[in-house]
């Protein structure tokens, strides 16, 4: 039996997976694992290690033996803003904190030379994670001024192996997701702080499949298609709290509260993730160098809105999103500088679903190029991988023409 244990930034993922669910800035985390994260994410035709469970299940089929995989990834994003609320406002400033968020993941691969492959995976793929600097003044606290989505997939599959260049797989994602908003609500009679909004919220469990394919027809080339469904999280009755804020508006936010029926609410409301599908292109161009290429697309456009039910119907929200589906083209290559290392690197384009009128203090997402690097150990019966992603996002604005696109008060406009 080969174990192969590999650690990103030296760190075994496993104590992490006892702990609560990780977060990352961006709602879409797609670096599952060390090797993929350095070859750009670009993996869907190789998938050679355990994130296979993520990347493409069918590569079950391809991997010997039983192997234990962990990995985490430690993700620091930064923010900042240049804007006002309104045209009579001066311009303010603010940046994000600088919190270290960390990612892990977890798998297990079997394969004992029959057609059928199994394994299990515990990874996070979507994660988001913004909180702002001087919360009380921030220019955004009317609409977030910390926010968290942390969601773990817990994904059994089975790969059956049609013939030796053939893979089909099918598994089931299981998802939990845990989510907070801190926010704060001005006084009508001063525009000051007046009520402090927490929402908390853990969803009940949710079960789509996935699916994968593999083909590697010769020694050289390899295809690769992945599918997982996209997903409906529930959030039943939470927890939400209102308290007054200091200051001005403290008076007329206990006023509020009491009309309200008190600081302990509740709240219901459901938050769409996406399907992704790739579709990958691998090559061995020489005995020591390979190439991938992949195109990956997320079903985005299911995330139109959240409506935030309170039992208290006078606090009822619906936020608007309009998300699109959006697409990603990444590209890894690896040479074997020698027999045990073996030096990656990436490239990824990344479009945004995120349409001008939703940039917003949650999340100012925008076009990104990624840049990779990795190096890769291998032992006897060990890999060791380190990694390394830059992920640069283009500056956006949500002025038009001199004018704010979402035209409401609560909503600050400049340039993230």
């Amino acid at each position: 039996m080969r174990n192969r244990i590999l650690f990103t930034l030296a760190v075994a993922g496993l104590t992490l997976l006892a702990s609560s669910a990780a977060l990352a800035t961006g709602f879409s985390i797609y670096e599952a694992g060390s090797r993929a994260t350095a070859l750009g994410g670009a993996f869907t035709a190789n998938a050679d290690d355990g994130s296979a469970l993520f990347y493409n299940a069918a590569g079950l089929s391809f991997i010997d033996g039983q192997t234990i995989n962990g990995n985490a990834m430690f993700i620091r994003p930064d923010f900042k803003f240049s804007g006002k609320l309104s045209k009579t406002d001066e311009v303010q400033t603010g940046e994000a904190v600088a919190n270290t968020f960390i990612v892990p993941g977890m798998y297990y691969t079997n394969n004992n030379g029959d057609n059928l492959s199994f394994g299990v995976g515990v990874y996070a793929p979507f994660g988001l994670g913004v909180e702002w600097q001087d919360p009380e003044n921030w220019v955004g606290r009317r609409i977030s001024h910390d926010v968290s989505i942390e969601t773990v997939y817990v994904t059994p599959a089975i790969s059956f192996k049609v013939d030796e260049t053939l893979a089909i797989a099918v598994g089931l994602d299981i998802a939990h997701q845990n989510l907070n908003l801190n926010k704060y609500s001005p006084s009508s009679l001063t525009g000051s702080n007046a009520i402090h909004t927490e929402i908390e919220g853990s969803s009940a469990i949710n079960i789509t499949p996935s699916f994968g394919v593999m083909y590697r027809p010769d020694e050289k080339l390899s295809l690769g298609l992945m599918y997982h469904y996209g997903k409906e999280m529930q959030f039943k009755d939470q927890p939400a709290t209102l308290t007054p804020a200091t200051g001005e508006g403290a008076v007329f936010g206990n006023t509020v509260i009491g009309a309200l029926g008190g600081s302990d609410q509740e709240i219901s409301s459901t938050v769409n993730l996406p399907y992704i599908f790739s579709v990958g292109f691998g090559y061995q161009i020489t005995e020591a160098f390979r190439a991938e290429v992949d195109y990956v697309r997320f079903g985005w456009g299911t995330f139109e809105k959240l409506e935030m039910d309170f039992t208290n119907d006078a606090l009822d929200q619906e936020v608007h999103f309009g998300y699109e589906d959006s697409w990603q083209v990444r590209v890894g290559a690896e040479y074997d500088i020698t027999e045990c290392i073996t030096l990656m690197g990436g490239y990824v384009r990344d479009t945004t679903p995120q349409p001008l009128v939703s940039v917003s203090p949650l999340l100012p997402d925008s076009d990104r190029n990624d840049y990779s690097i990795g190096l890769m150990y291998r032992g006897d019966s060990f890999d060791f991988n380190l990694s390394y992603m830059a992920v640069i996002g283009e500056d956006r604005t949500n002025i038009e023409n001199g004018e704010a696109v979402r035209n409401t008060e609560d909503y600050p406009f400049g340039t993230y």
